[in-house]
């Protein structure tokens, strides 16, 4: 019944907006007219200085485009604040803050190299509808919370209602709050110029708001003076890149702000792919391998059986299926002879298959000569779990080992939260990594580090205020990334296997990363057919020593402050859930069992992957290790990005750049690597 109210009310003021009389064409055309003004001109959203959609200090209902990400920079008297922000989801806004108390030391870790007072916070915004959902007619409404995690010094929770009234620029809210927020506030925005015929003027963008914040109650002493409740200001957007404000706030202070947000997520490349090979393959003679190299492929293995050819290759440059397979095609139709019957392509990674592709070459053929469409094709062509033929029923045409040697430069980069009130630390270098094949397909990776800049030289491996009183199997990271010189960040074996129907293998050993080293295994079953795969694996690990290539068999415990040595070879083993979410781009990861430090519980991760290669994940550990910030128990919990590169390159590539950070460096959920994972490496070349 509440659907059916809610739809004639939404039918009947559309109806007053957009008279429609049957037959009546120029109406019809009105009708188009305004609907796409509303779509195709959306009513830009704002940031205030907490980088949420806002105004000023106040948020509001609005929400960005999914895959949004920004950085930016707030001065808001008597606080400095770093920002960052993702657009999640169309409906799920998250952002960061890392809070600088002005002149305000920290009494206990400032003479240890951690500067002023600092605090950080993470901000959710959650819309349940937005204004853009009724074409502006109905109001936007949101729930939301500030800085609900770590310290929640500047806790709020609010709701809050928007509504935008794009014909005449302007928009307005009001909303209620708890805590920090505390009760009613509202605010405007009015964008007098936004059609104005002067293009630097469409941006400017006039705010007001009623503050709500309980200045009364402000940690910081300068805080709690205020004059008034009303603030004001001017916000510039420019390019729907940066975003400046100048705002004068509380009566008797000015603050600002510098952000930059773009759309990664959707983001289809700043550069044309104008150094890739041209996509259709001209027909002629030459050998199948030398035309698969000249598309980027790396052939290994060409054997043919009756009326069949099995192609077995890897991909390393095209990141998408849908380019893979349009340069697959074009290729067999131009290069396989005309008495081939059937194409497989094994498709292979880390010296192991992962699926094959059955190209019927009779529709392949088809196709090229315009028989069919491509669509008609791409139903056709199978992707199958790969099937291994009995031995003495193929002939090999062609065979070439992998690689055995890539060396590339890396950045050698360490960052943290050192402390309980998030101090950043940093150290910054490069590495130089060096990766192939030996014989058989055993997978091989070093790679050692040089740093160049840090401010860790005055930071103790204690945190200060809460103390690890656990085994410490990561806080003493320090101890690692202060040394100096050359080190040798990893150093390792990996072995895979693919043993049929969907079941994967590997072992691996060496120095897996700067603390530890040993000996690993994993098994997955990973169908092709079905979104969700398990799987188990294990390790056993000693921990290095802080420079060389020793091993330590004791690891430090505190009682307080008091350290103790206790003997230790570690390990960890998990079972491992998958669900792959493609109704709603999300990747689902459960993993069950012991932790580094002898903790049993359960990490979950949400992956957010979006068409344009990017992934942002979510992560929380719940164990039953005790490890205590604040008189509270604190599970480990982070977030981490991984962005293809390729959409800064005029050529396609695989290359990504990943950066995670937990929200504390503690000891609790601890997970050491132990080479390259089997799931995230198949279903990055799926």
């Amino acid at each position: 019944m509440i659907l059916w109210i809610f739809l004639f009310l939404v039918g009947r003021i559309f109806a007053e907006e957009c008279p429609y009389h049957g037959g009546n064409l120029v109406d019809d055309l009105m009708i188009v007219d305004w609907v796409d003004r509303r779509v195709n001109d959306p009513f830009p959203v704002q940031y205030n200085l907490l980088f949420q959609g806002g105004y000023i200090n106040m948020p509001s209902a609005r929400m960005e485009c999914e895959g949004r990400i920004g950085i930016g920079y707030s001065s808001i008297p008597p606080y400095r604040l770093y920002n960052l922000r993702c657009q999640v989801t169309n409906f799920l806004e998250v952002s960061g803050n890392y809070r600088v108390f002005k002149g305000i030391p920290d009494p206990i870790l400032s003479d240890f190299g951690f500067g002023n007072k600092a605090d950080k916070g993470v901000n959710v915004k959650l819309s349940l509808l937005k204004p853009e959902d009724s074409l502006y007619k109905l109001p936007g409404i949101a729930i939301g919370a500030e800085d609900f995690l770590g310290t929640q010094t500047f806790k709020s929770k609010y709701v809050v209602v928007t509504h935008v009234l794009p014909d005449y620029n302007f928009e307005a809210s009001v909303g209620l709050g708890a805590k920090r927020i505390k009760g009613w506030f509202g605010g405007a925005l009015w964008m007098p110029w936004r059609h104005s015929c002067y293009r630097w003027l469409q941006p400017i963008a006039l705010v007001a708001e009623y503050d709500a914040t309980d200045t009364k109650h402000d940690p910081h002493p300068d805080g709690r003076k205020t004059q008034t409740p009303i603030n004001f200001g001017l916000n510039y957007r420019f390019n729907d890149i940066f975003q400046f404000s100048a705002n004068y706030i509380r009566g008797k202070a000015f603050a600002g702000s510098l952000s930059a947000t773009y759309n990664f997520g959707y983001c289809e490349g700043f550069l044309p792919k104008i150094d890739n090979p041209p996509l259709h393959y001209p027909c002629c003679d030459d050998p199948i391998e030398k035309a698969f190299r000249k598309q980027k492929f790396s052939v290994h293995l060409i054997e043919r059986g009756y009326k069949d050819l099995r192609i077995t290759l890897q991909n390393k440059t095209y990141r998408t299926e849908d380019e893979l397979l349009s340069r697959l095609r074009c290729l067999l139709a131009a290069c396989i002879p005309c008495n081939i019957s059937q194409v497989t392509i094994v498709l292979e990674t880390d010296g192991f298959p992962i699926q094959e592709y059955h190209f019927p070459m009779e529709y392949v053929r088809q196709w090229s000569e315009g028989e069919i469409c491509e669509t008609e094709l791409s139903v056709l062509v199978r992707r199958k779990e790969v099937c291994f033929p009995l031995h003495g029923t193929r002939t090999t045409l062609f065979s070439c080992p992998y690689e055995p040697f890539c060396f590339k430069l890396v950045p050698h980069t360490y960052t943290l939260f050192g402390s309980a009130r998030g101090k950043f630390k940093y150290s910054l270098g490069v590495g130089a990594a060096v990766s192939g094949f030996l014989p058989t397909n055993i997978y091989y990776s070093a790679q050692v580090g040089y740093p160049l800049f840090t401010d860790l030289e005055n930071v103790s491996d204690v945190d200060r205020l809460n103390p690890s009183q656990i085994i410490n199997v990561r806080t003493d990271l320090i101890r690692y990334i202060k040394q100096r010189g050359v080190q040798l960040d990893e150093a390792y074996l990996q072995k895979g296997w693919n043993l049929g129907y969907g079941v994967f293998a590997r072992l691996s050993g060496g120095y897996f990363e700067r603390q530890y080293g040993g000996v690993a295994s994993e098994l997955l079953w990973y169908p092709l057919k079905y979104p969700f795969s398990f799987g188990a694996e294990a390790a056993i690990l000693w921990k290095r020593d802080y420079s060389g290539l020793r091993f330590q068999h004791k690891i430090r415990k505190l009682n307080g402050f008091t350290p103790s040595y206790l003997s230790f070879t570690g390990s960890q083993y998990f079972f491992n859930f998958y669900y792959d979410w493609r109704a709603v781009d999300l990747d689902l990861k459960v993993k069950l069992g012991k932790f580094l430090a002898a903790d049993w519980g359960a990490r979950f991760e949400v992956s957010r992957y979006f068409p344009s290669g990017l992934i942002l994940t979510l992560w929380y550990t719940y164990t039953n290790g005790k490890d205590m910030i604040n008189g509270q128990t604190y599970y480990d919990k982070g977030v981490s990005l991984s962005m293809p590169l390729d959409i800064f390159y005029t050529y396609s590539c695989r290359k990504r750049f990943g950066f995670g950070m937990s929200a504390w460096l503690r000891d609790v959920g601890a997970i050491s690597a132990t080479g390259r994972p089997l799931y995230s490496l198949i279903r990055e070349h799926r």
